[in-house]
């Protein structure tokens, strides 16, 4: 870390948000919404908001293509429930656990029936993260 990356003396809570995002800014790699994603046969074109399983499209919501996402943009890590919410519905903002296991059960459910039931796992205790998603 250097001398930038520390908050000096803020008066202002408004301040506080604007040098902690300009922190994080410099310190996350940015993400691009034109990259396509892939994980073995599945592929999500984010700008498109478009979803395909090998050749078929997957029609998804919007909250569950947020989901899908966040997850493919870090396949091989967990991802707890609480990042999981902020990473979708924004912070400060309260989403029940029935809510995000609806739109997780529903994904699930899409992605299966396009032939890949394996696209997320649960690691229990833990949180979910992507799977193989392997052609069948």
């Amino acid at each position: 870390m250097g001398a930038d990356d520390y908050v000096s003396k803020p008066f202002s809570p408004r301040e506080v948000v604007a040098r902690v995002r300009g922190i994080l800014k410099r310190a996350v790699p940015a993400y691009d919404p034109k990259v396509m994603l892939r994980r073995g046969v599945l592929s999500v074109d984010p700008s498109r908001h478009a979803c395909r399983v090998g050749e078929a499209p997957v029609v998804l919501t919007s909250r569950e293509m947020e989901l899908l996402v966040q997850l493919m943009r870090r396949p091989d890590n967990v991802m707890a429930r609480p990042a999981i919410v902020d990473a979708v519905y924004g912070t400060n903002v309260h989403v029940s656990d029935r809510t995000m296991d609806s739109h997780l059960r529903n994904l699930r459910a899409k992605l299966a029936q396009a032939g890949c039931a394996e696209a997320i796992e649960t690691v229990h205790g833990v949180g979910i993260r992507m799977g193989p998603c392997r052609a069948v």
